[in-house]
């Protein structure tokens, strides 16, 4: 540790402009001595000490701004929390996309959720399938944390299949420590489908350390959804066995079962609604005591020393305007003054803080929430590592949820999504005030009051969400008509086309005798009043839908504010429709006579090409979003495996080179690369690593899904 250092080292390029400034200093001695010539001479210019004086008093000022520091001392710091360990399901069961997405990203994106909330709890990551691998240990470091979980896929682990038991011995074994029994909590995301777990044991572990369990639930429970499964070449296919295609959903008996073993434990069935796992998580540690933690590597503390270099800047100063009693005077109340003020510095600091809270409350009170909230978060930051009570950090955190609560109530009618997000922050502000102060009668009013917004929103987002199933329910319905209607028409047509008879297809050459009258086909006249009949039976159900897909249309429009109707879905399949029954109209008239047949039948197609056009507007083609893994295809027979618990390679991977070849070896040139490129290419070796064991396992597995 050194003993002498800059706290505020960035202020040192100041030390740059003093050149400038000699400069200057430079120019105006000779400017005076020029002027003091021209003038007739007989006055002294001042010392060339005084620039000097000057010089070096801007030093020592640029010093004492870099907040010089001597004789350091680690200061303990305490952390109150508890231990959260994330457990993510990373079976292929979890690309299903009855949650959208995926449920693995939506779960991904859960914990990332939680973690804006975290301040003081040491966050651990693991994953299983078949199997257990731990992603991140417990840390602070919450940035790690989103890393590694941005590298988390259906391949973090060696082989497929599920296995809770795997996950939590693991977590038990490997990431838990012993001083910490009774202030850790295991958080699980799964669709539940467990292969092979004993969930006695597994409570039995849990009650054994001492571990706190939260179950979340993904999944739709009632209706099973396919596993798409990507590919090399970016497209996907649908995983399935020899009795078809796998269809998977959230097994909630399993869950259910295994949060009944164990007291105290929180199953929380998501399904496919929306949730805030920090919320969540808030609410399910409200009642749950928080372990202090102090470490003697704490913070680095130093003994300010910038109070020498200002007062020897002072000093320098004063003696630079010796030469004038008036200068003398002034300079000697400047540094007098300096020795009355600058003393005062941990004040100092604390009245900073109060400045930031103060602007934060103008802020809020000008109406500025956003604003506001952000200037309360940075009070609560520059908190860390002070000492300061815990009344005053109830008063930050309730005048964040202050912000937050009308920032709901600004968005809330527009965006009932973004108004429910604020609401749950708010509420999670307004459950820290209470736990750092749980006499804060005010801050329970307004959790009271958040609650039922928060119900309210809940519910206004899932009447909105029912009414959007019944719209697409419609529009479904609609393109089911649509397509009846095309293959109708299309039949009629080539059934008037199988009735009639071969027409000449050239018009006769000048000169040549005129062809032979065609014969009309047997009963003619009967089959055009029925395919005349059929085509106006065909032209109502048109003109059916096309009324039903208006009132979608106006449906749709009042669905979402701020839509117009040219803006809607259904705009331009109804300027397409329109044209439908007219067309189907001209070709009843014509099909009522045989003459006219071929004329109807140009009609027809192109009632048919007009209805294909809004089919084609109404289909949404169906696009993929899964995790972007990429899988190498090549022949793992070729490589052996270790027969030990970790699955290792061994050496066997053949060697190309001989490097025993010669007696001579040439030298090989230091490697160019960064920390970073090395760490990323192990990563891609480890992916790569992991890869092979887990198809080489998967024959193992009954299940890998």
């Amino acid at each position: 540790m050194n003993g002498f250092a800059f706290q505020w080292p960035g202020y040192l390029w100041l030390l740059f402009l003093g050149l400038p400034l000699a400069w200057l200093l430079v120019y105006a001695r000779k400017r005076r001595a020029e002027l003091i010539l021209a003038l007739g001479g007989g006055l002294q210019s001042h010392r060339r000490s005084r620039d000097y004086l000057r010089l070096t008093a801007f030093v020592f000022l640029v010093l004492a701004l870099a907040r010089p520091g001597c004789s350091p001392r680690n200061e303990a710091v305490s952390k109150a929390g508890r231990d959260v360990v994330f457990v993510l399901d990373i079976s292929q069961s979890m690309l299903a996309q009855d949650v959208m997405p995926s449920r693995l990203k939506v779960s991904k994106q859960a914990v990332r959720d939680a973690l804006s909330i975290f301040s003081n709890e040491r966050v651990g990551l693991v994953v299983y399938a078949g199997s257990a691998s731990i992603m991140c240990p417990l840390t602070y470091d919450y940035d790690f944390v989103r890393y590694m979980l941005d590298q988390v896929h259906t391949r973090s682990a060696d082989f497929g299949g599920t296995t809770v038991q795997a996950a939590v011995e693991k977590v038990v074994d490997h990431v838990l420590m012993d001083d910490r029994r009774g202030f850790q909590d295991l958080v699980i995301l799964t669709d539940g489908g467990d292969h092979g777990s004993r969930m006695e044991r597994v409570a039995e572990l849990l009650n054994e350390y001492q571990v706190d369990l939260l179950l979340i639930g993904i999944g739709n429970p009632d209706e099973g959804a396919p596993i798409p499964v990507p590919n090399e070449d970016g497209t996907t296919t649908l995983l399935s066995t020899e009795e078809g295609v796998v269809y998977t959903r959230l097994d909630d008996a399993s869950l259910r079962e295994l949060a009944a073993l164990k007291s105290d434990t929180v199953y929380v069935p998501v399904g496919r609604r929306p949730f805030d796992l920090g919320q969540i998580y808030a609410e399910y540690v409200a009642s749950r005591d928080v372990a202090v933690s102090t470490t003697e590597d704490g913070i680095i503390v130093y003994r300010e020393a910038a109070v020498f270099f200002l007062m020897m800047a002072l000093l320098l100063l004063l003696l630079s305007e010796w030469s004038s009693i008036r200068g003398f005077a002034a300079g000697t109340a400047v540094f007098i003054g300096s020795l009355l003020l600058f003393p005062v510095q941990s004040e100092a600091l604390a009245g900073n803080l109060e400045n930031q809270y103060a602007k934060a409350v103008s802020l809020y009170e000008q109406g500025a929430y956003v604003e506001a909230e952000l200037a309360f978060a940075e009070v609560a930051r520059s908190t860390s590592g002070r000492s300061i009570r815990r009344d005053e950090l109830a008063v930050i955190e309730f005048n964040r949820g202050l912000c937050l609560f009308q920032l709901s109530s600004a968005t809330g009618d527009a965006s009932p999504a973004n108004g429910l997000s604020y609401a749950r922050r708010a509420q999670v502000a307004f459950l820290a005030a209470k736990r750092y102060q749980p006499e804060l009668t005010r801050a329970g009013i307004r959790l009271q009051s958040i609650s039922a917004r928060i119900i309210a929103l809940q519910q206004i987002i899932e009447d909105s969400a029912k009414e959007q199933d019944a719209l697409e329910e419609e529009l479904s319905r609609l393109v089911e008509r649509l397509e009846s209607l095309l293959e109708k028409q299309t039949s009629l047509r080539i059934k008037v086309n199988e009735s009639d008879v071969e027409r000449p297809r050239r018009r006769p050459r000048q000169n040549t005798p005129p062809p032979p009258p065609i014969e009309p086909p047997p009963n003619a006249e009967v089959s055009a009043q029925a395919f005349s009949k059929a085509q106006t039976e065909l032209k109502l159900e048109a003109i059916s839908i096309l009324e039903e897909m208006q009132e979608l249309d106006q449906k749709m429009v009042a669905s979402i504010d701020g839509l117009t109707s040219s803006e809607s879905l259904l705009a331009e399949p109804l300027e397409s429709m329109v044209q439908v029954p007219p067309e189907q109209a001209i070709a009843v008239e014509l099909l009522s006579s045989w003459n006219t047949w071929p004329t109807a039948r140009a009609e027809q197609q192109s009632v048919e090409k007009i209805l294909k056009a809004i089919l084609d507007m109404l289909r949404s083609p169906s696009s993929s979003d899964y995790e972007g893994e990429e899988y190498d295809d090549m022949e793992y027979e070729d490589f052996e495996y270790a027969e030990d618990s970790e699955g290792s390679l061994n050496s066997s991977i053949g060697m190309r080179g001989d490097f025993a070849a010669g007696s001579e070896m040439q030298e090989l040139p230091l490697p160019n690369y960064s920390a970073e490129e090395i760490l990323a290419e192990e990563q891609g070796n480890q992916q790569f690593r992991q890869q092979q064991r887990a198809r080489a396992n998967a024959s193992q597995v009954e299940k890998d899904y």
